[in-house]
């Protein structure tokens, strides 16, 4: 059985997606944490005894998701940043959100609230439920 090949983020993707979140919505940009930022892009490919953490891109995408929402990598951004991220991370491996943009922005709001976050494997399932396919040459929106 051949395994998927996965593309993941890279640091220029993250902060990429930050700076866009700021320009499609506003704000002032200010300092990132280098090094959360590094851990971010390392987190969803983590391996254990040469068995991944995260496995599939569903979940590894609810990483991206969850990590990038609570971690704080940034002064100010972080649930758009999380968003764009998982957003993208879901496009380069060939699917995109289906869920309304209310769905989805009270979607991120759960996650990032301490008092209403979703278990990672709840997220998994909420994305897998909330994706269709994606085709890079078909117009995005």
């Amino acid at each position: 059985m051949m395994k998927e090949q996965i593309v993941y983020l890279d640091k220029e993707d993250i902060l990429i997606a930050h700076r866009t979140g700021f320009s499609q919505f506003g704000g002032t940009i200010y300092g990132f944490d280098d090094a959360c930022v590094e851990k971010r892009v390392i987190e969803p490919q983590t391996m254990y005894w040469g068995e991944e953490q995260y496995t599939g891109v569903f979940k590894k995408a609810a990483v991206y998701l969850y990590k990038i929402s609570i971690s704080h990598c940034f002064a100010d951004g972080n649930k758009r940043a999380a968003f764009l991220c998982t957003d993208l991370f879901l496009r380069y491996n060939g699917y995109k959100f289906s869920a309304s943009t209310e769905e989805l922005y009270n979607f991120c709001l759960n996650v990032a609230n301490h008092e209403t976050r979703p278990e990672l494997g709840e997220i998994e399932e909420w994305i897998q439920s909330n994706i269709v396919p994606y085709n890079v040459n078909e117009p995005s929106n």
